[in-house]
């Protein structure tokens, strides 16, 4: 006996549902966007398109007029910016702000190899 198309879908969608709960997270993340009463502030994980390295972290003050600030850059580490920026964003919760993961292509910096170095 055959099972209906719908009956496939549903399992298949079912499926598809718990292994995206299942997977971590922030295997997607590499931004976050917190909330408290009228202020947004922003945590981002700056890196090139082609490598993890170098990083940066990025904390974006949206709504309170305040430049954006680098808290931290890594070379040689590949997990230390995503580590110092989840570390942020807890801290951020524990002051009672409420953040959320989002990912967004602007975080991602394309390199520029015609750029002359500065001198």
């Amino acid at each position: 006996m055959k099972e209906p198309i719908s009956s496939i879908i549903n399992t298949a969608l079912k499926t598809f549902s718990i292994t995206l709960l299942i997977m971590p997270f922030s295997a997607f993340a590499d931004s976050w966007s917190c909330r408290h009463v009228n202020n947004v502030r922003e945590i981002h994980i700056m890196q090139s398109e082609s490598s993890p390295l170098p990083c940066s972290v990025v904390y974006k003050k949206l709504t309170e007029g305040v430049e954006d600030q680098v808290l931290w850059t890594a070379e040689n580490d590949a997990g230390y910016c995503e580590e110092k920026a989840k570390a942020f964003v807890d801290k951020q919760i524990a002051w009672g702000w409420t953040c959320v993961e989002t990912v967004s292509d602007d975080d991602i910096i394309k390199e520029d190899t015609s750029a002359a170095p500065e001198g």
